[in-house]
């Protein structure tokens, strides 16, 4: 985090033999409010195995829950998370080191459409605010909440040609490292798919665009990669034994390096559209810069004037959309995915005599964290990827 040093005004010079003038003091920023974008914890994946198998070709793991679900090891590596995220807000003097916070100054909303979601909303109330009996709101369980999904409000034409259009010159200029994870993800599912099996080779038909409701979704090579390449590193995180998947001789964390383009390549051709990430997004901004504020939500009754720190216990879909609409971009040395399970943004605004400013923070677990249960480290697990004199001013900085 960028710290600032500020002078203050010495005081009006004092008359010859009179108390020698009070030392230069410093003041240093003080942190006012805090909201958190966080993805939910490991969950297995949103598809049952039978159904990923029939759509890849290949035999995929059991899992000890159901579909899309939170797992044990989910919640223990959720709970790392929100620790070092306490501590740094204790720290930060936004969090008491001991008791509970100012009643109202701290609220928690998850996503209520998903049990994996609300269960993560849950870990943070208990962790953040250790003993206080936090509670975690959200709307009624399995309703589609605006905050996280978007408005009701359909795409108009206009929105929709221009997701066309957005959509149209990114598939033109696929990197080459992209074919490179397909061929390698490919021998792995089914090594013969594009010769004997072709309804399962991914080359088929690399990135379609498809409507369904008025809504796009990705279809093609790179549609079933990324999903495969996100659920080998589901499984590894999860700490699954490496022989339940047929990795051969590579080093399963090398694997998923190596396919992972394909998942953060199919963020960027239909999550990161800016017209989709705009409309979707329009709610979620709205309470992020309402709170910030510190104006009452019209979208989140649950954030008053008194709330401090928000939590938004939600998806890697609102982690990418909130880079579009803010104009973010980061990537990690020790994990593959950029969005991954208990990654959270944090739009921190601070104030110094000098005026105020937004800090955007960045808290992730590398691959094998995930996997071991290591304790975070806030040294490498913790970055300031930008800031400004305000939302709207954000400027990238440099990740060490």
């Amino acid at each position: 985090m960028r710290h600032l040093t500020l002078l203050c005004a010495l005081l009006a010079s004092t008359p010859a033999l009179a108390a020698p003038p009070a030392p230069v003091t410093q003041q240093e920023p003080v942190l006012e409010r805090v909201v958190l974008v966080a993805r939910h914890g490991i969950r297995s994946p949103t598809k049952p195995p039978q159904t990923l198998q029939t759509q890849t070709g290949h035999v995929w793991a059991q899992w000890p829950v159901a579909p899309g679900e939170l797992t044990d090891h989910g919640r223990q590596a959720l709970e790392q998370m929100v620790g070092m995220v306490r501590q740094h807000y204790v720290k930060a003097g936004l969090l008491p080191a001991t008791g509970c916070p100012t009643p109202g100054s701290v609220t928690i909303w998850a996503d209520s459409k998903d049990h994996r979601t609300r269960e993560s909303g849950a870990i943070w109330a208990e962790h953040l605010a250790p003993s206080c009996k936090q509670q975690s709101l959200s709307l009624e369980a399995t309703q589609e909440d605006p905050i996280f999904a978007g408005p009701a409000t359909p795409l108009s034409v206009q929105e929709q040609n221009a997701i066309t259009r957005e959509f149209n010159q990114r598939a033109r200029t696929i990197p080459s490292t992209v074919s490179s994870s397909m061929n390698t993800l490919q021998a792995v599912l089914v090594p013969t798919a594009c010769t004997t099996d072709k309804p399962h080779c991914l080359s088929t038909n690399t990135a379609i665009l498809a409507w369904k409701n008025d809504k796009p979704h990705l279809e093609g090579g790179i549609a079933t990669g990324g999903t495969a390449a996100e659920n080998l590193l589901l499984e590894y995180a999860q700490g699954m034994p490496v022989h339940a998947e047929p990795f051969g001789q590579k080093n399963p964390a090398t694997l998923i390096e190596q396919v992972f383009p394909l998942h953060t390549e199919e963020s960027w051709l239909i999550r990161r559209l800016p017209t989709l990430a705009a409309h979707k997004g329009a709610t979620m901004v709205s309470v992020v810069q309402d709170v910030l504020a510190g104006k009452p939500s019209t979208a989140l009754p649950a954030a008053t004037k008194q709330t401090r720190l928000l939590v938004l216990s939600g998806h890697d879909t609102n982690l990418d959309m909130l880079a579009t609409f803010y104009g973010l971009d980061w990537s990690f040395t020790d994990q593959p995915d950029p969005t991954a399970p208990d990654t959270t943004l944090a739009f921190e605004l601070w104030r110094s005599p000098n005026g105020s400013y937004v800090t955007v923070r960045l808290f992730h677990q590398s691959l094998e964290a995930l996997r071991t249960l290591a304790a975070p480290d806030p040294a490498v697990d913790m970055q300031v990827i930008a800031s400004g004199p305000s939302l709207q001013t954000l400027h990238p900085t440099t990740m060490h």
